[in-house]
């Protein structure tokens, strides 16, 4: 198939890549100042994003499926960083929609948070970031009923794995020198944590669903575990591994604003999908 894959210079998509690549044609979309190097192996083409001119690039390539990785984190929106959080994961997002959709692309794999479901309810966003990801799944599903485009959206949680240079707690934690000091919460939310390896076969599996969907029709699945771990649990057996002590102050710093104290349940499973790694095998795996 004909594939374009936004956000493919993030960690997800730079893993997603080159699995895709050895059986289907992929095009990247990127902006004029990313940095591709990393896949430039694994992509038939790059697609520079401008509002105006993707229509046409979109309309020549006539894409089988978009994937839609790309997006901006912030655990607190400020007015200085506001405009960037509307700009990057709703206004992109519609116009990549858009532009694939008059492209005649009718399938489309989107990526969203659990985030999106504060206390576990259908829809309550933890923070800003998490409404405008759910607001790019809402305008994803008007091209579903009103184009007949098949959409599958998968919730992330949190991802992990080698080459991750993000500002996660185990990269933080992995980088920290024996004996250093540091701040932590009293660590007892529960988090699911999905290995790198396994979210790539999540995606794989999810594009093998979205192509024999029906038009019209539309599905949201999660890649996680069956059980969460609590981040102290969490860090205590990384450094176990590492062989390495650290003066922790668990308690030190006070819980974000609405955490997430026990994700249990959120999201159903993908169907045809299971983790290869489970939280302590793919620690060890780091």
């Amino acid at each position: 198939m004909r594939i374009v894959v936004t956000g493919a210079t993030g960690y997800i998509g730079s893993h997603l890549l080159p699995a895709l690549g050895r059986e289907h044609e992929v095009y990247a979309v990127v902006r004029e100042s990313s940095e591709t190097g990393a896949i430039e192996n694994f992509v038939k083409g790059k697609v520079i994003f401008e509002k105006q001119s993707i229509y046409g690039l979109l309309a020549e390539l006539m894409p089988d499926v978009c994937i839609h990785l790309a997006g901006v984190f912030y655990g607190e929106h400020t007015p200085e960083n506001i405009e960037s959080l509307l700009e990057s994961n709703l206004v992109f997002a519609a116009v990549i929609f858009d532009a694939a959709a008059s492209a005649g692309c009718r399938k489309f794999l989107n990526t969203g948070t659990y985030w999106q479901q504060f206390s576990k309810e259908s829809y309550n966003p933890v923070n800003l970031y998490a409404a405008t990801k759910q607001a790019a799944e809402d305008i994803l599903l008007y091209y579903v009923r009103a184009k007949g485009c098949s959409a599958l959206t998968l919730q992330i949680f949190d991802s992990y794995g080698p080459g991750d240079h993000r500002k996660k707690i185990l990269n933080i934690i992995r980088d920290l020198k024996n004996g250093a000091q540091i701040d932590l919460t009293a660590g007892e939310q529960k988090m699911y944590y999905c290995h790198i390896e396994d979210l790539v076969s999540g995606y794989l599996q999810a594009l093998k669903l979205v192509i024999t969907m029906e038009p019209g029709t539309y599905a949201r699945y999660a890649l996680r575990d069956q059980e969460p771990v609590s981040l102290r649990e969490l860090v205590e057996e990384f450094l176990r591994i590492q062989g390495k002590h650290l003066d922790i102050n668990w308690g030190g710093r006070a819980y974000r604003d609405r955490e997430i104290m026990d994700p249990s349940g959120i999201g159903t499973v993908l169907p045809g999908w299971k983790p290869k790694y489970q939280w302590a095998r793919g620690v060890k795996n780091l």
